[in-house]
């Protein structure tokens, strides 16, 4: 419980602030009020508890409105890493896994508003990603969390199935 928090509180502090969050006053602000307020936070969170694992020995950084690598077109989230076997090689044991980062597309998600408004997909976003980070290659299986193209919401877990904070 302590390590969740401990990195849910780091990931925090490493998420690129939004207009709200900019305000000289944040480090005044408790712990609920800054996860309330950051649903990328939230969803990482979410994702711990529905794999009921942390990958990366706990240090996963997640930032919020990137603009697409290269060869990412149409892409809403993606992983980057270290690993046994070289730079996001999902070939390698998971456990090797350093240097973790969850990235969100600014196209999809540009602001927190967006994020709150579009819960279950970023939700279910993190939750895919975070997947990856734990070794979970793509699925075929319908309706799979970790399907390589969500077109609709069909595949959600009910655990994102509420609104952030």
């Amino acid at each position: 419980m302590a390590r969740s928090l401990v990195l849910t509180l780091l990931v925090t502090l490493l998420l690129v602030p939004g207009t709200a969050e900019a305000s000289p006053h944040r480090a005044h602000r408790s712990h609920a009020a800054r996860t309330r307020a950051n649903p990328a936070v939230l969803a990482l969170a979410v994702a711990e508890r529905y794999w009921a694992a942390v990958p990366c020995a706990g240090k996963v950084t997640v930032l919020v409105n990137r603009a697409l690598p290269a060869g990412l077109d149409g892409t809403d989230g993606w992983v980057t890493f270290e690993s046994s076997l070289g730079a996001n090689n999902l070939q390698a044991p998971a456990a090797s896994y350093t240097q973790c980062t969850i990235a969100l597309a600014h196209w999809q998600w540009p602001t927190a508003t967006a994020m709150r408004q579009d819960w279950n997909m970023l939700c279910l976003t993190v939750i895919h990603e975070l997947g990856h980070l734990l070794g979970h290659p793509h699925s075929l299986v319908a309706g799979s969390v970790m399907a390589p193209v969500f077109t609709n919401e069909s595949s959600v877990p009910s655990i994102c199935r509420s609104s952030p904070g």
